[in-house]
Parts: C-alpha cells; sequence; structure tokens
C-alpha cells in the first residue's frame, strides 16, 4: 500500500502525450490487473513492468535531454514508501523518422549492457540501478518501445540549482567539489578500467548535494549517453551538453577518461565564474578574467582543459595528485639541495663506512669485505634501475598499442586484449630468464589472442565501436615462433617505426599489418629475420635544436652497429638491427635519414613521397630506399587529370599547401611545374597565413573553379573547412567546383568535415587495393577489413624488400650484414603487393603501371573507390 488516499496522481510517460496526468484509485493500484491501467488520453501503460509508478517530472520538459526524460516514482511491491528516479530512454531521429527493427533491437541489446555496468559501479556516490526493462507501447505510433532504467533517489539539490542561488562558489568549495567527483572517477576509471566506464556528461546539474548528509553524488551515470553511441551520430549528438562537452564529443570522435576531465574542469569554471555556459570563456581562455583564483588552481583547470585529450592528464588520480603535490623535504643547513639522487652503489659505501666508524672495526680484513659486497651488489642495483626509453622498444615483452577504450565494453574484445598480455608476461619471462618453452608458451597464447581478434571483429563489423584485429599482437606471434629457433639469439632484426603523435592515430596500425603480413611469409621453421616495434613521437622532432630531443636519443640508439636498445632482453644481445621499415612523415625521413646513413642502416620508408630535390639537405641521403611513389608522379597525374577534365578554360586554380612541410611543398611545386601558364594558378600557404578566412576569401572568389589540396596531416582539417565553405558558396550560387588532392586527404576525415560535398573528389594515391588479388585476399582474412590502406600495401612492401635481400645473400653463402644488405637491395626485384618492387638510382621505387593511381570519393559510402590507372 503505497497511499491512504481514494486516488493517487501518475503521470504518462509517452512524450507526445498532452495530458499526461491520471488519477488512479487505490482499490485498482491493489488490484491484479495492473498492467492493464493505460492513460485515459493516449492509452501508453501508466505502471511501468507492472510494479513502477510515475508520480511526476522530475526536471522541467524544457530542461530534459533529447532523447530520454527522468521521472520521481515509487515502487508498488514496496512495503516502505521510498521514493526512486524512473529513466526513460525513447529512441529517435531529429527529424523523427522511425529507426529500422534493428537499430532498435541493437540498442536494446546495449540498454541492457550498460544497465548491467552500472550494476558494477558499486560506489557510495553513485545512485545504485535497482531495475531495467523495456515497455512495449502501440506499435502503430512511434516508437513502439520505451527503455527503462530505475535508480535510487537522492534528495537534495544539484549545483546547478544551488548555484543559482548563490551566484558564484568559492575556490575553495570548488577545489573540495573538483577533489570528491575526482575521488569518484578515480573509482570509475582506475579500478573498473574493464568495463569502459565514462560518465560523458558531466555537469552542474548532474552533481547532487544530499540534502541529509551534504555529501556528493555523480547521477545520470553511463546508461542513457553510452546506448546512444550505438546510435548514428546525428543522433548521438542530441545527449551532448553543449556548454561543457570535451571536443570530441562535439566532433563526433572517439571519448575517453581524459573527456569526462575536460567536463568536470568546464563545470568548475561554471562554478567559478556564475557563467552558466562557460564553452566561450574556455575556448577563449580568458575564464580565468572572471574567477578569481589562485595561479595553481588556474593551471590545474588549464590541464584539464587542453584541446587535444592527449594533452590532458590522463587519469583522475593525476589530477588528485597535481592538486597535493607532495612536500618537498627540508634539507638540513649544510646540505644543499640536488637535483638528481646519489648513486645507489656510492649510498652504500657511505653506510658501510659510517657503520664501520662508528663501531671502530675499521681494518684491512674489513675494507676487503667491504669491496667484494660493493662488488656483488652494485651490478644487482644497475640492472634493478629502469633503463630510460625502454619504454618506447619492444619484441614482445611490453605492449606499444593499447586497447581503445571505447572497445573496452565489447568483452570478447577485451579477452582478446587478455590474451595478448598473458602472451607478453610469457614472452617477457622467457626472454629474461632463457627460458625456451616460455616462448611456447607465448606462442600459444598470442595466437588464441589473434584468433579472438578475428573472430570479434567480424561480429563487430559495421559497428561506430567495433574491434579492430591487433597487428602488433601478430608481430610477437612470430618473433615467439622465431625465438624457439636454434639461430634465435642471432636472427638479424628489422625495427619498425611506427608514430606516436596525435595526428597518425591509426596509420601505426595501417603500417605493422603491412610489416606482420610479410613477417608470416617467411619459413616457420628457418625464419630470416624478427621484428623489433618502435614508437617514436615526430612532434618532438625539432631540425635546428642544440639540444637532442628524445625523438633523436631513440632514433640514434636503434642505429648503432653493436645493439644498443635500451631494455632488449639478454636473449636477443646478440641480434643486430640491420635494417629499418618506417618512419611517418618526408621531413621525418630527412631527418632520420642523414642518423641512419652514417652508421650504414637503411631505412625504406613506406610513406615519405617528397621528391628529393626539394631540398637540397636529402638529394645525398643514399641510405632511405622508398616503396611509395613519390610526388612527381602524384602531381603529374593530378595535373593531367585537371586538364583533361577542368570545369572551364581559363578559370582560377587555388593550391592550398603548406611551405614548412617537405610533402606539401613538394607536391606544390610538382604540381605547378605541369602547367606551362602559371598565371591560372593562385596559392594559399597555411604556413604564413595567420588567418584561414584569408585563403577562405580566395577560394570563394567566382572565378575559382578548382581547388587542388596539397596540405599534410597537420594542417588537413582547417584545409577541409576552406573546402567546406567553398563548395557550399558554389552550391549557393549553382556553379560546380572541382576538388583534387594530395594521399592526406585519403581520409575518413574528409568525409567526417565535408559529408556529401566530398563527393567526387579526385585523390592521388600511392596505391587502392584490388579485392581480387591474392594480397588483398590474405589481408582481409588476416585483419577481417573490407579496406586496405595503401600504407599497409607500401609497409608489406618494404619488409617484403627486406625480406628479399636477406634471403637472396643467405641462399649465396653470405652473412647479411648492414652493407650487404644496402647492396642487394639496389639490384633486387621483389614481389610486391600489386607489383614488384625494384628501386632506381636514388632508391625510389620504379615508375610502373599501377604504382601511383587516382581514386574518386564516393561520399554515401564514405569511402574512396578506383578512378583511373595511368599507363607508365
Amino acid at each position: 500500500m503505497v497511499n491512504t488516499d481514494s486516488s493517487i496522481k501518475v503521470y504518462c510517460t509517452r512524450p507526445s502525450c498532452d495530458q499526461p496526468v491520471n488519477s488512479i484509485s487505490q482499490e485498482a493500484l491493489d488490484s491484479r490487473f495492473t498492467h492493464e491501467i493505460r492513460c485515459s488520453n493516449c492509452g501508453m501503460p501508466l505502471i511501468l513492468d507492472g510494479r513502477f509508478l510515475p508520480l511526476r517530472l522530475l526536471v522541467p520538459e524544457k530542461e530534459q535531454g533529447g532523447l530520454s526524460r527522468t521521472f520521481l516514482g515509487q515502487d508498488l511491491s514496496s512495503e516502505k514508501e521510498l521514493l526512486l528516479v524512473i529513466k526513460q530512454l525513447h529512441p529517435r531521429t531529429p527529424n523523427g523518422q522511425t529507426l529500422s527493427p534493428s537499430k532498435m533491437q541493437r540498442i536494446e541489446e546495449l540498454f541492457e549492457r550498460e544497465a548491467n555496468i552500472l550494476k558494477e559501479l558499486e560506489h557510495p556516490q553513485i545512485p545504485r540501478p535497482l531495475a531495467f526493462f523495456v515497455v512495449e507501447a502501440d506499435p502503430i505510433k512511434y516508437p513502439p518501445k520505451f527503455f527503462y532504467l530505475i535508480q535510487d533517489y537522492i534528495e537534495g539539490e544539484n549545483l546547478f540549482q544551488i548555484l543559482k542561488k548563490k551566484r558564484k562558489f568559492s575556490e575553495d568549495e570548488v577545489i573540495h567539489i573538483l577533489k570528491e567527483i575526482l575521488k569518484i572517477l578515480t573509482y570509475i576509471h582506475k579500478y573498473k578500467p574493464n568495463l569502459g566506464a565514462i560518465h560523458r556528461d558531466i555537469k552542474p546539474a548532474n552533481i547532487m548535494r544530499c540534502q541529509s548528509d551534504e555529501q556528493l553524488y555523480l547521477i545520470d551515470f553511463g546508461a542513457v549517453k553510452q546506448v546512444i553511441e550505438g546510435l548514428p551520430a546525428e543522433i548521438a549528438s542530441i545527449v551532448l551538453t553543449p556548454a561543457f562537452a570535451p571536443p570530441e564529443q562535439w566532433n563526433g570522435r572517439k571519448v575517453s577518461p581524459a573527456s569526462d576531465l575536460y567536463a568536470l574542469a568546464a563545470t568548475c569554471v561554471c562554478l567559478l565564474t556564475g557563467d552558466k555556459n562557460p564553452r566561450e570563456l574556455v575556448l577563449n581562455s580568458n575564464w580565468k578574467d572572471q574567477a578569481k583564483v589562485s595561479d595553481h588552481f588556474a593551471n590545474v583547470l588549464d590541464s584539464m582543459l587542453k584541446y587535444e585529450q592527449e594533452d590532458r592528464p590522463q587519469s583522475a588520480q593525476e589530477v588528485l595528485d597535481t592538486l597535493e603535490p607532495p612536500p618537498v623535504p627540508t634539507l638540513p643547513p649544510n646540505q644543499s639541495n640536488q637535483s638528481n639522487p646519489p648513486n645507489p652503489p656510492n649510498a652504500l659505501r657511505d653506510w658501510l663506512k659510517k657503520v664501520l666508524r662508528k663501531r671502530r672495526l675499521i681494518s684491512l680484513g674489513c675494507l676487503a669485505l667491504f669491496g667484494v659486497a660493493i662488488a656483488i651488489i652494485s651490478p644487482i642495483i644497475k640492472n634493478l634501475q629502469p633503463q630510460p626509453l625502454a619504454v618506447y622498444f619492444s619484441r614482445g615483452e611490453q605492449a606499444l598499442l593499447n586497447q581503445d577504450p571505447a572497445t573496452s565494453l565489447i568483452p570478447e574484445c577485451t579477452n582478446a586484449y587478455n590474451l595478448k598480455e598473458q602472451g607478453i608476461a610469457a614472452f617477457k619471462n622467457a626472454s629474461d630468464s632463457n627460458f625456451l618453452a616460455g616462448f611456447k608458451q607465448a606462442e600459444v597464447y598470442l595466437q588464441q589472442a589473434h584468433d579472438k581478434f578475428k573472430k570479434t571483429a567480424g561480429k563487430t563489423a559495421g559497428r561506430q565501436n567495433k574491434c579492430e584485429v591487433d597487428p602488433e599482437t601478430l608481430i610477437y606471434y612470430y618473433n615467439a615462433k622465431a625465438a624457439q629457433t636454434p639461430s634465435a639469439r642471432t636472427l638479424p632484426t628489422i625495427a619498425v617505426v611506427i608514430p606516436s603523435d596525435s595526428k597518425s592515430i591509426g596509420k601505426e596500425r595501417e603500417i605493422l599489418r603491412g610489416v606482420a603480413q610479410a613477417q608470416g611469409e617467411q619459413k616457420p621453421d628457418s625464419p630470416v629475420f624478427q621484428i623489433i616495434i618502435v614508437k617514436v613521437n615526430n612532434d618532438e622532432l625539432q631540425d635546428n635544436s642544440d639540444k637532442p630531443t628524445e625523438f633523436t636519443e631513440i632514433v640514434t640508439k636503434l642505429s648503432k652497429k653493436k645493439n644498443n636498445i635500451p631494455g632488449d632482453p639478454p636473449y636477443f644481445k646478440d641480434s643486430q638491427i640491420i635494417g629499418v621499415v618506417g618512419h611517418y612523415t618526408s621531413g621525418e625521413t630527412w631527418y632520420v635519414g642523414r642518423i641512419y646513413q652514417k652508421e650504414k642502416l637503411v631505412l625504406i620508408s613506406p610513406i615519405s613521397t617528397a621528391v628529393r630535390g626539394t631540398n637540397p639537405n636529402n638529394s645525398d641521403i643514399e641510405y632511405v630506399f622508398r616503396t611509395a611513389s613519390n610526388d612527381s608522379i602524384a602531381a603529374r597525374d593530378l595535373a593531367n587529370y585537371y586538364l583533361k577534365n577542368r570545369p572551364q578554360q581559363g578559370k582560377i586554380l587555388i593550391v592550398v599547401f603548406e611551405s614548412e612541410s617537405q610533402y606539401s611543398l613538394s607536391l606544390k611545386e610538382q604540381f605547378a611545374a605541369t602547367f606551362t601558364n602559371p598565371t591560372s594558378l593562385d596559392y594559399c600557404d597555411l604556413s604564413i597565413q595567420t588567418n584561414p578566412n584569408d585563403c577562405i576569401q580566395k577560394a570563394t572568389a567566382a572565378n575559382v573553379q578548382t581547388l587542388m589540396l596539397a596540405t599534410s596531416l597537420k594542417q588537413r582539417k582547417t584545409a577541409l573547412e576552406i573546402t567546406k565553405a567553398a563548395k557550399e558558396k558554389a552550391k549557393l550560387e549553382n556553379r560546380d567546383l572541382q576538388l583534387l588532392g594530395g594521399d592526406s586527404l585519403y581520409d575518413n576525415e574528409t568525409f567526417e568535415v565535408l559529408g556529401q560535398l566530398a563527393n567526387d573528389m579526385v585523390v592521388a594515391v600511392p596505391f587502392h587495393a584490388d579485392p581480387n588479388t591474392n594480397f588483398t585476399k590474405k589481408a582481409t582474412e588476416l585483419w577481417s577489413t573490407g579496406q586496405v590502406s595503401w600504407r599497409t600495401l607500401t609497409s608489406y612492401d618494404a619488409a617484403q624488400s627486406f625480406l628479399e635481400a636477406i634471403t637472396k645473400l643467405r641462399l649465396n653463402g653470405i652473412n647479411p650484414t648492414r652493407e650487404e644488405v644496402y647492396q642487394t637491395l639496389t639490384t633486387i626485384s621483389a614481389p610486391g603487393a600489386t607489383q614488384v618492387v625494384e628501386f632506381d638510382h636514388d632508391h625510389d621505387r620504379k615508375q610502373a603501371t599501377g604504382v601511383g593511381i587516382l581514386v574518386k570519393a564516393n561520399a554515401d559510402e564514405k569511402r574512396f573507390t578506383h578512378l583511373y590507372t595511368p599507363q607508365r
């Protein structure tokens, strides 16, 4: 019995009902037929799941989320009249279109899974989920189903309501709030990482202060927002709160724990300034003008508000540690503060001397004993000390590619990564202790992980957050097999250098896929090389820096003839690095090429395309080979296409490029060189253009009929925004605007920014995978993907070149040294992904039909399709 009155007011939960308040008699509520009680206006079931009674909206209709509503309710089955929260999800598209049955089923599956995740979050400051269920409504009306989550009710006020009264919070109050919520997030992010739980909508209205104990609660957690991720992007955008959402959420990119930290910092700015929409204050970095806070606290919030996720703290605990830095120990007056800790053996020596002096036992015998102790303990201490830069190298003893947090909600994907970690642990144990049976154990775990990845990738194909097959796992698997062969200790090593900078996310996997596929084509019982993966951040590359960067130190250690790899296990100390595959940009390639050349180490770059003569400093670097076609081919193909298909004779062609990028400058100059009448060209240099609007004004002029985008990854998004403005204006003026581009445009971001405006863009790329070739069929089987990147093809060709060169040397009874590999590469003809690989006198890829083609953007399918293969 929930009420002693003769009737009770019950609220209809159908969003479109215009008379939602109903009166129900106590007799009807006590009957066995509560499931038949429906709204007198629209016929919607009123008693949810036969027991839950919606009493009223908790939040006014205008403040409710686009796809969800929250009600205050009661449980008819409970003897106590405890209040509870009823959260309703009602799927729909912004324009009211009906979702397909398959999408509705997908939402139902996600909803149930997310409710189960909430049950796992047993934190006292997160409301408990009490039940979840689906209510079938009238099948004729849309939506036919509604989803409900029942949670504890926290009686009190949220911080938004309190802010209306206070107008502003003090610094101390906000610091207290920040710490409390960070502790909750630490539990969510750190102690429940496998759940992949991210709040996604932290804001003042979702932080409740309980009336009874003043405790803060984080409400509206997870379920609705994570379910939304299973819907198309245009629906998902409804749930974010614009004033507090991080940039990645606005742009439809994957979120991470750092996304919650951004929203929490924006919440703090709101509380400090009283500005209920802090977005503009944050973006313009002028929030501190309105909030009088200490420099230290301002710096903490600024670090959480960085635009890129990678630049923010990566955990709530990291922020907590920054808020309360450990105290600096006070030294005695006669001691100076040292920047470095004392060397452990010296500290030990000083301690022993002190003890000996104190006991007056200094004698020759004691000193001899002291010397023995130092001799024994010093190497032990040295080996226990972590080696700098070791975290950037791995043959299989650590993971350099980690699971995307967005896929942690896929149990099978997480299981695959767990198997990978078990394989890595076995590999490390075996290589550290010379335990050969451990490599077999690693092989088994890594094989199981790869099989699990493939199976899960097939099941999740087509989803927004799909589980991709991890190529690092397969490379470590082949390394574990190679480590069991008799020649393992001296087997040559090929280093594969992958990028870790924010602009190259995903590209590292494309490179490793090609290398892994070639590595697997060795004979299992007699491999000719093993792989070491090296991860570098080329954002740190400074050509003119007097002080070596970490990037330079990594490359320099890699180049040395004697194994000089930090942290390399003793088992592989006699394995010489005889070649490198990788590095990302052309500028990076030429920079490291000089370092490698000094040590006669060959680099085969699968990515660099800048013409060597663009920069006089790179023309004499002989130890750099390249498997992608260079920019002269791409430029010529684009120019010929333009001259043959230009919309109208004599109209202006705008070339958008960057003079500070070797790739961009090379493509621009090669393109311009094909025109006999350069007056038809105009340029926009993004390296010196301080305001993109200047480029937009040029690009939107009425006499511009074509845009040629020769930009690098660094400025790609800016170039696409310029293109978008130009295309939109051309569309309004009912005129065509042709789009051409280099291979940096051959990416999903082109479709994300331009949408339908990308349709028919023509892009020059080194390769485009033919689904009918043996290579593509094998790649599709290995990686469970429908598309194969050109970077995967060129990386495969680079690894195949080394495989061919080393195999040829061994067949001739020659030890494959660096010098021998270099000489052999100049003359080989290696089997490639689509064409044989041969190098010209500059050590670039020889021109051949199929090496350098044109593709066209298909905006409907969000992919590029083969357009034309020029004859060479």
